[in-house]
């Protein structure tokens, strides 16, 4: 299950990343660059996201480190200070890292520890502590769909549930990926148990997707149409049967055949 939400947050993780920098890190972001250290060589996950961020003053660039964390996971500081201390020794640069919460319970993880000559910590955003409003005015529908994870306050589930839907509708095509990106909503839904009530919404809302009135789909079906027709043509051939006697067993246009046999005595 864990691997639906990384899934998602890997798909969308170029999208998300800046704005989630902005809103809840308060950094602002010029440019980001490629970390070219492999890391998934030396311990155990790659990084969700890792990239350097750059200024016109190159001594204020650092490395910009996130996770998106399901499990309350107890030794999150010791995996952040792992990722700190490896990317520290390779690029000599400060960082600053940061966990956001998606888990539906509160997060006990320890955010910061001292030891002897050692002192450490990384930034602990819980989503569930978050006005949704951050999110559910975007026009990226990549963030819009955050906001089911996000605090609702004491407004009434569906009409948030309605509002989160209506912003996907109003942004997106009525095409495969807006379909896309209703699954991701059903799918993170599922970590506040608010599947049913996403389902029972976009029934109502009637936000729904035909696949067969898609434009690229019908060019695909009528593609795979024609190759049918070509191939059976060049059997009919074979049986001496007239150009329109093709035409009728196949129901395509005599002048279709015709096209077809011109296009085959070429080769």
């Amino acid at each position: 299950m864990a691997q639906d939400y990384d899934k998602i947050f890997k798909e969308n993780i170029e999208e998300i990343i800046l704005p989630l920098a902005e809103k809840l890190l308060n950094i602002k972001v010029e440019k980001l660059e490629k970390i070219t250290q492999d890391l998934q060589h030396t311990i155990e996950r790659k990084p969700d996201f890792l990239k350097k961020v750059v200024h016109k003053d190159s001594s204020k660039d650092y490395i910009l480190h996130i996770e998106f964390q399901v499990a309350d996971e107890p030794e999150m500081a010791y995996r952040m200070l792992e990722y700190y201390a490896m990317l520290l020794r390779s690029h000599d640069l400060d960082l600053k890292q940061a966990v956001f919460f998606i888990g539906n319970k509160k997060p006990q993880m320890i955010t910061r520890f001292e030891k002897e000559n050692l002192s450490f910590a990384y930034n602990l955003i819980d989503m569930q502590q978050v006005d949704y409003k951050q999110f559910v005015n975007s026009n990226k529908p990549e963030e819009v769909i955050l906001a089911i994870l996000a605090d609702f306050g004491k407004e009434d589930t569906n009409k948030v549930i309605q509002t989160i839907i209506k912003q996907i509708k109003a942004i997106t095509k009525p095409n495969l990926k807006q379909k896309k990106y209703v699954k991701q909503l059903e799918i993170l839904s599922k970590l506040r148990g608010l599947q049913s009530e996403i389902i029972n919404q976009i029934e109502i809302m009637a936000l729904t997707y035909d696949l067969e009135n898609d434009i690229r789909y019908q060019q695909g079906e009528k593609i795979g149409e024609e190759k049918k027709s070509i191939t059976a043509i060049k059997n009919l051939i074979r049986l001496n049967l007239s150009h329109q006697q093709i035409a009728d067993s196949l129901e395509v246009s005599l002048e279709f055949v015709e096209k077809v046999v011109k296009e085959l005595s070429k080769k």
